[in-house]
C-alpha cells in the first residue's frame, strides 16, 4: 500500500474534537448517523461523571463525535492546562448510553515506585462493584477470569495498577471476543482503565450435535492445523550486532483461524478466498503451502550475495538502477535522497528515492519513492501514486490477469528470486480493498519450506492496468537442514499438551463487512498474555515472536508461602514483578539470601523479563556493567546487612553520596562494629526505609534472608529521587 492509500485511509477514521476550550456545549453532528441518537453531550458528559472521579486539576474539556460501522460514539477528554500534565479520557455510545472506556494519564513522570496500599483482593472487589454497576444487564453473561499473568515492572513512572478481565459467557459457553477490562490502582482504588467490548445483535449458533472434543482432536491431527517452517525472530535491539538466524518452527498455519475446528460440522475453520473471510487474531506471519519437498542441503544460503563487501554503491548508481526497473515520468524530479539502515534488516543500508511533480503544478499531484540496497545494489521497493482519470474503468483487470501482470513484472525486476518463491493463495489481502487494487504475496521457499516475514508483496492498479507497490523482504541469513526435527504428530501432541482445545465462539470479519460467530474448538489462550503460537522445532519448547524460549520469561507468582511474614506485601509485588522464581510459587522466605538470586531479581524487577535465562557469567558481568557488582563475590555467596545495603544504594545511583566520609551517623549500639567503608551506605538505606530493622542493632554481618531482601528492593524503588537521577 502506497503512502498516499495509507493517509486516505487514516483519514477516514480521523476523529477530531468539536470542542477543544472546554465549555460543554452539545457537539453537533455532521453527515449522516446512525438510526437512533438518544442521549446528547451534555448528558454523555455526565455519566461519565456519576460514574468516575475526574481529577479536579482536568479542567479542559474537548469532545468529540465518531461514526463507524453503524456505531455512534462520543469522545470525551479531560485535560490538565497547568504543569504537572495528564489527562482523563472517556468514549460513549451516543446510542445506548453505555460507557465504553475510559483511561487516565498523569504527569510528570515519577521519580520513584509507589508501594501499593490495596491489596489484590481489595481491587477486586473495587472492580467487581464497578462491573455491576455499569453492566448489570449483563451481569449473568460475564465471568472473571484469574489472569495467573497479571505482571509488572517497579521500574514504572506510572502508579502500580491491578488489572481484572471479564468474558462473555453465551449460552454458558466463552465468547472470548467480548467482555470487560478494569485497572484499579493500587495507590487508592481509584479506576485508571476501563474498557467494554459488547457486540450487540450477533447470531450464535446453538450449541446442539456438538462434536465430541475426542473428535475435533482427531481433525485437528489431521488437518494438519501446525506446519514446519523457517521463522525469522523479531530483533529485540535493532541496533545490536547480533546476527538475525532463521529458527525452523512449528506454527498454527494461516490456512485455518487461528487452529479452529468448526463444533457443529467437524471441519477445519478455513479462510476463504474468494469472499475473503479473516479473523483479526491469528498467530503471525506465515502461510500454508503444499509443496513437494526439493532436494535438502545441510545449510543453504541467500543465493548471489556477497553482503561483506565495503564498497556501498553512490546515489546516482542508486538511481540508474531504479530508472532500468521503473519508468519515471519526464515531469517527475528527484527531490530527496538519504541512505540509512533498512527497516526490515536494519543490518543492511538502503538508499530511499523520492521523485514528485512540482508542488506548483496544477493539477494532479503524482510520486514515485524507490529503494534500493546500497551493498548489493538490489531494487526492493517502490510505490507510485495511481492516476484517478486513467484507465477503462468499465474494464478492468481480472485477478487472474493481475496476477500474470504481476509476475511478469517479478520476472523482470527479480527472476533469480521469483523462482524460490510461490503465491500465498490463503492471505492474499490485508483487508477490504477495492476490486479495482489486487494486492500479492509470494513467500520465500528455502528447502521447500515457507519462510515467515521474507518473499515480495505486489499491488496491481487494475484499471490503470500498473504495479503501483512492490516490496521485497529476502534476508540474508543461514538455514539449517531440516532433517533432525520432531515429527509433525510429536509437535502436534507438545502444542496440544500446551495449549488444549477448548470449546467457544469465535468472531469472524468478511471483508465485505458482515461478521460471523462460528462454535469452535480451537487451542486454548488462557487470557495468558505469555501464550504461544509456536514450538522450536528440535525441542518442541514453546518460543516468542522474538525466537525465545518461553521460559525466558519471568512470570509473575502468587506465593502461597509468606501469609503472615513481615514482608508479605513486599515479596507479593516481588512475585507479580516475576523475581525470585527460583521456587515457582513457593518462596522460602527464611532462607539465606545468594548473590546471584539477588542480582537476578534486580534485573527482572527493574523490566529485564528474560534476563531470568541468563548464564551465570552473564549476570555476573551485567551487574558488573552497571556497577552494582565491585567486590569478588560469586553467585552462591551469601549476602549480609552491609552488603545489601551497597548493592541497593547503587542500584539508586546514590553511591558518590555513601562514600562521603565523616557525615554520617547511626543510633544502633553496635555502631561501632561498622566498616568505615560501609558507614554510608548503611546509614543511607536505613534513613531511606530501605533496610528493615527491628530493635537497637544493625548487625551489619547478619545474613539476610530472602524477605529481608524483597522488602529491600522494593523500598530501594519507592526511593523518591532527584529529577536528575535514573536507576539504570
Amino acid at each position: 500500500m502506497n503512502s498516499l492509500v495509507v493517509f486516505m485511509f487514516l483519514i477516514q477514521f480521523a476523529v477530531y474534537p468539536a470542542n477543544v476550550f472546554g465549555t460543554e456545549n452539545e457537539t453537533k453532528v455532521v453527515g449522516s448517523t446512525p438510526a437512533k441518537i438518544t442521549i446528547t453531550t451534555d448528558q454523555a458528559v455526565q455519566l461519565v461523571k456519576d460514574n468516575f472521579t475526574i481529577p479536579t486539576k482536568y479542567t479542559r474539556l474537548s469532545t468529540g463525535y465518531n461514526d463507524y460501522n453503524n456505531r455512534a460514539t462520543y469522545s470525551l477528554n479531560w485535560n490538565s492546562v497547568d504543569q504537572p500534565s495528564g489527562s482523563f479520557n472517556a468514549q460513549v455510545d451516543a446510542t445506548t448510553g453505555e460507557i465504553i472506556n475510559i483511561s487516565q494519564w498523569e504527569g510528570p513522570f515519577q521519580s520513584a515506585f509507589r508501594l501499593p496500599v490495596l491489596s489484590e483482593g481489595e481491587a477486586e472487589k473495587i472492580s467487581t462493584a464497578l462491573v455491576t454497576k455499569l453492566v448489570s444487564k449483563h451481569q449473568t453473561e460475564i465471568q472473571l477470569v484469574k489472569d495467573e499473568q497479571q505482571g509488572f515492572v517497579l521500574d514504572n513512572a506510572q502508579p502500580f495498577t491491578y488489572n481484572f478481565h471479564w468474558i462473555r459467557l453465551v449460552n454458558g459457553i466463552p465468547f472470548p471476543g467480548n467482555g470487560l477490562n478494569v485497572g484499579v490502582s493500587g495507590d487508592d482504588g481509584s479506576i485508571r482503565n476501563y474498557n467494554l467490548n459488547w457486540t450487540e445483535d450477533l447470531v450464535f449458533p446453538e450449541a446442539k450435535n456438538v462434536i465430541l472434543p475426542e473428535k475435533a482432536l482427531q481433525v485437528f491431527m489431521g488437518a494438519p492445523m501446525l506446519e514446519l517452517q523457517y521463522y525469522i525472530p523479531q530483533m529485540m535491539d535493532p541496533q545490536s550486532q547480533a546476527p538475525q538466524r532463521a529458527l525452523l518452527v512449528y506454527q498454527l498455519s494461516n490456512k485455518y483461524c487461528g487452529g479452529a475446528i468448526d463444533a457443529l460440522s467437524g471441519k477445519p475453520v478455513t479462510l476463504d478466498a474468494q469472499e475473503g473471510a479473516y479473523q483479526t487474531m491469528v498467530a503471525a506471519s506465515t502461510v500454508s503451502t503444499g509443496i513437494p519437498t526439493e532436494a535438502m542441503s545441510p545449510e543453504i544460503t541467500t543465493p548471489g550475495h556477497n553482503t561483506s563487501e565495503a564498497t556501498q554503491i553512490s546515489r546516482d548508481e542508486a538511481v540508474e538502477i531504479v530508472k532500468k526497473m521503473v519508468n519515471i515520468p519526464s515531469d517527475l524530479v528527484l527531490r530527496g535522497s538519504n541512505l540509512n539502515p533498512d527497516w526490515q534488516n536494519p543490518n543492511e543500508q538502503v538508499w530511499n528515492l523520492d521523485w514528485n511533480n512540482q508542488p506548483s503544478d496544477m493539477g494532479e499531484f503524482s510520486f514515485i519513492n524507490a529503494r534500493v540496497n546500497a551493498e548489493t545494489g538490489d531494487f526492493v521497493g517502490f510505490g507510485m501514486s495511481s492516476p484517478a482519470n486513467s484507465g477503462d474503468k468499465s474494464n478492468p483487470l481480472s485477478r487472474a490477469s493481475a496476477q500474470k501482470l504481476a509476475e511478469g513484472f517479478l520476472q523482470r525486476v527479480q527472476p533469480d528470486r521469483f523462482k524460490l518463491a510461490k503465491l500465498d493463495t490463503e492471505n492474499f489481502s490485508g483487508g477490504e480493498t477495492s476490486e479495482n487494487i489486487q494486492n500479492f504475496h509470494y513467500v520465500r521457499l528455502v528447502n521447500g519450506l515457507p519462510v515467515s516475514r521474507n518473499g515480495m508483496d505486489l499491488t496491481v492498479d487494475a484499471v490503470t492496468k500498473h504495479v503501483i507497490n512492490f516490496n521485497l523482504n529476502w534476508s540474508d541469513l543461514n538455514f539449517s537442514s531440516p532433517l533432525n526435527v520432531l515429527s509433525l504428530n510429536q509437535a502436534t501432541e507438545q502444542f496440544l499438551h500446551i495449549r488444549p482445545l477448548v470449546l467457544n465462539y469465535s468472531q469472524i470479519f468478511h471483508q465485505n463487512g458482515q461478521q460471523e460467530v462460528r462454535l469452535v474448538y480451537q487451542p486454548n489462550t488462557d487470557s495468558n498474555m505469555y501464550i504461544s503460537g509456536m514450538l522450536d522445532a528440535q525441542t518442541g519448547e514453546p518460543v516468542d515472536w522474538y525466537g525465545k524460549s518461553l521460559s525466558q520469561w519471568a512470570i509473575p507468582h502468587h506465593y502461597t508461602d509468606i501469609q503472615g511474614n513481615f514482608a508479605e506485601k513486599e515479596i507479593s509485588i516481588m512475585g507479580l514483578a516475576g523475581a525470585f522464581g527460583e521456587y515457582g510459587d513457593t518462596f522460602h522466605p527464611n532462607e539465606k539470601l545468594t548473590v546471584g538470586s539477588l542480582l537476578r531479581a534486580m534485573l527482572i524487577a527493574g523490566g529485564d523479563g528474560r534476563d531470568r535465562d541468563l548464564s551465570d557469567e552473564d549476570i555476573l558481568k551485567i551487574a558488573k556493567d552497571r556497577n552494582w557488582l565491585q567486590e569478588d563475590l560469586k553467585l552462591g555467596s551469601y549476602i549480609n546487612r552491609a552488603s545489601l545495603s551497597k548493592f541497593m544504594i547503587r542500584l539508586i545511583n546514590m553511591e558518590a553520596s555513601a562514600q562521603i566520609k565523616g557525615i554520617y551517623n547511626v543510633p544502633f549500639v553496635d555502631a561501632k562494629t561498622i566498616k568505615s567503608d560501609s558507614l554510608g551506605y548503611i546509614a543511607l538505606a536505613w534513613g531511606l526505609g530501605i533496610l528493615s530493622i527491628e530493635g537497637d542493632y544493625v548487625q551489619p554481618d547478619k545474613t539476610v534472608t530472602r524477605a529481608e531482601a524483597a522488602y529491600a528492593l522494593v523500598h530501594t524503588y519507592a526511593v523518591e529521587l532527584p529529577k536528575n537521577y535514573y536507576i539504570k
